[in-house]
């Protein structure tokens, strides 16, 4: 069994996205990476920053799941009283010490962004770039277009874009909030 975001297997699994990730797009100057319980972005990071140290690599959760937030802040991995996003996929309750371990490690920072943030990214993925995603997939373009916007401007920026796990009506209902905010 392999656990969805904590140990060596899954960080050992999800490096290889961003192995791929960086022999495919030259000269990165970041890469932004949304986070659940950490795994992913784990495991990317590290591949990123061992084959390109200069390469920012950036978290991003949504402000009602943001344990990983909270470790960085605190330094320990943190448990949260509640999870509270649109983001099901990126709603783990806790930070567990592998995950927190190595994006501490590799992760230059982690930004938060609001369910409003992700439904507006999901507006403007769909519009612009023709592509369905859910709040999670969402998650790295939110925070470009927000927490992210000034400090990457003119930049080179990979975005990792994951997740469609979502049905016609919800997908529909974020939409509308993201078009009214």
């Amino acid at each position: 069994m392999i656990h969805p975001f904590e140990g060596p297997l899954t960080a050992e699994g999800t490096a290889t996205v961003g192995l791929e990730f960086m022999g495919q797009v030259a000269g990165l100057d970041a890469v932004v990476v949304p986070i659940g319980g950490g795994g992913l972005c784990a495991g990317i990071a590290a591949a990123v920053k061992q084959i390109d140290p200069a390469c920012a690599v950036y978290g991003v959760e949504p402000f009602g799941a943001d344990a990983l937030y909270r470790s960085f802040q605190s330094g320990i991995p943190e448990k949260l009283e509640r999870v509270d996003t649109v983001a099901d996929s990126l709603g783990a309750p806790y930070a567990l010490p592998y995950s927190f371990g190595v994006c501490r490690r590799f992760v230059d920072e982690i930004v938060r962004v609001s369910d409003d943030d992700l439904c507006r990214a999901m507006v403007y993925l769909f519009r612009d770039a023709k592509l369905v995603a859910e709040p999670a997939a969402a998650a790295a373009t939110a925070a470009l277009l927000g927490p992210l916007r000034e400090s990457l401007k003119g930049k080179r920026i990979g975005l990792i874009i994951c997740g469609s796990n979502i049905d016609a009506a919800r997908y529909a209902e974020l939409l509308e909030r993201g078009r009214r905010n």
